[in-house]
């Protein structure tokens, strides 16, 4: 049967990617003047970061534990911002208290711009490590989920470094990458499918570095903020839950729940329906650890965190422009052209938080973007008797075993000196 199969040249992958990067310009022209006069008005609740600031101003007063009670921390917030309006309550477990506690001495708009910084810098650490590349770099930058999480001041590039991080380290270093997706439980949702993945590719030491981790967070906090603050976080989780499915708009929520809900499915249905697609995924996830911690393999477990998790948001997705690299680091490591279907799958992904940002019309797009993405992901991970793959794997393993040339330099293209990272994740 005859198969037809379009794909990129390299000139037409370089003008595709160029008309991305000025597409994220644009977007990011547009949004990022409202937040910097925003920044500079009076009215310190027109982002985000005010909770976070405010978060860290509470818990410095002492008795932590009241900040699981939404009514008190909502009076404190309105000393703060007297025209607050809306309600910012407390939802993440005590440990995530020690990364925000720093904001409670710096001024609010000093705090702001310290918070970007520091956590963006993370990121690009947790994408790239001490090499970063230009392009790449622009791309990371402008990248709407970066662009929505900085004028946000929200926790996501964070949280995304922390697990891009640790997913990066753990092949050469498993301890110290386990440290770093144990901390990641400050934001434990985004943290669900690595439990799965660390077993199915038997990384044994990463785990339990993980769980010490974890377990050494929880006894900090109870120690620096009282034990009582533990029970005082599980007894809101419930009602948090509820919370967000009440109070906060799903045109926000890039999740196959919101999605359903928003095309009219009741909400008990949804929640089964999310609850299936989440099995599914995570089966998906440990299949592919299953067979090595690939940079497929990251990607997989990057992208079906936002299938899988039935309250996530658009500025928890930095993670999500990481997975993208690593797909284009597999066709480029393994010389496969990519096709121009695929090719659109990952503007797609790129773009879509774009477009839902910029209007509600098309709100499926971020659900339906999630399903194509990953679903790429899994078929170029789980197609080893592909020949085009075959062809490809050998011929890169084929050169790297050649060894360098007198410069250092494999004929895959990569220098000896650069030969440390092994890992998933970009160098």
């Amino acid at each position: 049967m005859l198969r037809l199969r379009v794909t990129l040249t390299p000139r037409s992958t370089r003008l595709l990617g160029a008309a991305v990067l000025l597409a994220f310009a644009a977007f990011a022209w547009r949004e990022i003047p409202p937040v910097v006069r925003g920044a500079s008005g009076n009215f310190l609740a027109f982002s985000d970061f005010f909770a976070q600031w405010s978060f860290a101003r509470f818990a410095q007063m002492g008795n932590a534990a009241l900040i699981y009670d939404a009514d008190a921390l909502h009076q404190f917030q309105l000393t703060l911002e007297p025209a607050l309006r809306q309600t910012f309550p407390y939802p993440y477990p005590p440990g995530y208290l020690f990364a925000i506690w720093p904001l409670a001495w710096l001024p609010y708009r000093t705090a702001y711009l310290a918070w970007d910084t520091v956590t963006f810098a993370l990121f690009l650490w947790a994408v790239f490590g001490t090499r970063v590349r230009t392009v790449m770099f622009w791309f990371v930058l402008l990248a709407p989920v970066t662009i929505l999480t900085l004028i946000q001041g929200q926790n996501g590039l964070l949280t995304s470094a922390l697990i891009v991080g640790g997913m990066r380290l753990m092949r050469e270093r498993p301890i110290l990458g386990g440290v770093f997706l144990g901390l990641a439980t400050i934001k434990p949702q985004l943290g669900v499918l690595i439990p799965l993945a660390l077993i199915g590719a038997g990384y044994w030491r990463t785990l339990a570095a993980a769980a010490v981790t974890a377990l050494l967070l929880v006894v900090a906090s109870g120690l620096a903020f009282g034990w009582d603050i533990w029970p005082a976080w599980l007894d809101t989780l419930s009602g948090h839950a509820a919370y967000l499915d009440r109070s906060v708009n799903n045109y926000l929520k890039p999740t196959i729940m919101a999605n359903l809900v928003l095309f009219g499915v009741a909400v008990p249905v949804a929640h089964t329906v999310q609850a299936c697609v989440g099995v599914v995924v995570a089966a998906t996830v440990f299949l592919c650890f299953r067979r090595g911690a690939t940079d497929l393999s990251v990607a997989a477990l990057q992208v079906g965190t936002f299938l899988a998790m039935p309250y996530v948001f658009r500025y928890d997705m930095p993670m999500l422009a990481n997975a993208i690299l690593l797909l284009v680091r597999n066709r480029h490591r393994t010389r496969q052209p990519v096709g121009l279907i695929e090719a659109g799958i990952i503007v797609l992904g790129l773009l879509a938080p774009a477009v839902t940002t910029l209007t509600t019309r098309f709100f499926y797009i971020s659900g339906l973007t999630s399903l194509l993405l990953f679903g790429l992901v899994v078929r170029w991970r789980l197609m080893p008797d592909n020949r085009e793959f075959r062809r490809g794997l050998d011929r890169v393993e084929n050169e790297a075993a050649a060894g360098p040339d007198d410069r250092g330099v494999h004929p895959a293209g990569w220098r000896q000196d650069a030969s440390c990272h092994h890992g998933p994740g970009p160098a």
